[in-house]
């Protein structure tokens, strides 16, 4: 075997075992985190066309995740803080039909996530289970997960499949106190047996939340420890991505948190790193001081922008500006519903009137008149909007 080759092997093996060595910075892409470099993005730059459509047809209070599958939209939605469920609606946004029931999911337990499995199916995963749907409605198989004493006491958090009947469980809250409890990530059985464990958290404080995303079958993650994306192949953790803070490294103090919110923001570097990736771009926003930034990393040319504020030169060139994020109306970056084709926005109905209704004071007679030619679809939804459909607006990726 090549030296280099077995002593960059060794070195991973050290890092995955401890978990923050920064040496897989070397051999993984680098994302750019810089707030002083952010700029202004046009929509244009990143998008060559939109569509727009409501979804319409029953009742519900929030959207939580959309997936678009051949032409039909399957949906996870939210009434009253309570009740979730998933609904499924034609290209058109008209409602179809419910996947699921009361006797599949109950109420106490909730819906977690949903995520479309490589061989064309819906995954749905509850509290301490797992239920496999074909896109029709039809039940397949429901697999029970255990969850051991040990991790119930620990907080841990189900992520979802990582194949073979192996499941992955991120540490949210450190409550125990043995040391051998004290990893990020363990991989258990359907018994809730722990096969293997990641990431050691012994002599660390509390770190704020993580971010994690499904990308090709995989479950990504991202660690605040050590600024690094990892995806979880089966029984492997492998580095995926290095973020390069610069020098605003420093964690958010959770504990000062509690006590003095200003301060503790003050005092960290970037935080609140939130990411998701299709097969062109990584995408995301972090908080740094006062505000939120958007970044995309060009996954082909290795370059990342940073963003400070959006120009939606598309559709809504006067939108408002947000003292908080780069635009007043790209907030729903956050959500990163985005695929290969699409980046998804979601509007409440009453947004989206203000919204237009905005646009409408701010141009002249003829320049309404102007957008109303170029924008039938939108002046349709904004005319015939039933006050309770949330409308999507989907931004063609160039």
């Amino acid at each position: 075997m090549n030296f280099r080759v077995l002593f960059i092997y060794l070195q991973l093996c050290l890092f995955l075992q401890n978990g923050y060595s920064q040496e897989s910075s070397l051999v993984v892409p680098v994302i750019s985190l810089c707030p002083e470099e952010a700029i202004t993005l046009r929509t244009s730059e990143l998008f060559d066309g939109y569509r727009i459509f409501s979804l319409n047809g029953c009742s519900y209070d929030r959207m939580l995740d959309i997936l678009e599958v051949g032409d039909q939209f399957i949906a996870l939605l939210e009434m009253k803080m309570e009740e979730r469920y998933i609904a499924v609606f034609d290209r058109y946004g008209h409602f179809l039909q419910r996947i699921g029931n009361n006797v599949d999911f109950d109420k106490r337990v909730g819906i977690n996530g949903i995520q479309l499995e490589p061989d064309g199916t819906l995954g749905v995963y509850v509290t301490r289970a797992y239920l496999n749907y074909s896109l029709d409605g039809k039940l397949n198989f429901r697999r029970k997960i255990e969850n051991s004493t040990e991790m119930r006491t620990t907080g841990f958090s189900l992520q979802g499949g990582v194949g073979n009947d192996l499941y992955l469980w991120r540490m949210y809250q450190q409550q125990g106190n043995k040391d051998s409890d004290k990893y990020w990530l363990k991989i258990t059985n359907a018994d809730g047996h722990t096969v293997l464990q990641f990431f050691s958290l012994v002599g660390r404080e509390q770190g704020e939340e993580y971010s994690s995303y499904t990308y090709d079958g995989c479950i990504r993650l991202y660690n605040v420890y050590d600024s690094h994306v990892y995806s979880v192949e089966k029984n492997r953790v492998i580095p995926c991505y290095c973020l390069d803070k610069g020098k605003y490294t420093t964690l958010l103090d959770m504990e000062l948190l509690l006590a003095d919110r200003s301060k503790a923001v003050e005092k960290a570097g970037i935080i609140h790193v939130k990411l998701k990736e299709n097969q062109k771009y990584v995408i995301g926003e972090y908080f740094f001081k006062e505000r939120y930034y958007y970044f995309v990393h060009d996954k082909s040319s290795g370059k990342t922008s940073n963003y400070v504020l959006v120009d939606d030169d598309i559709l809504f060139p006067s939108s408002s500006q947000s003292r908080l994020f780069p635009s007043a109306y790209f907030q729903a970056w956050s959500d990163l519903y985005f695929d290969d084709c699409y980046f998804n926005f979601y509007y409440h109905p009453q947004d989206f009137i203000r919204k237009v209704d905005r646009l409408k004071e701010h141009l002249s007679p003829s320049g309404w008149d102007e957008f109303c030619r170029k924008h039938p679809d939108i002046i349709k939804i904004y005319q015939e909007n039933d006050r309770d459909a949330f409308v999507i607006i989907s931004y063609k990726f160039r």
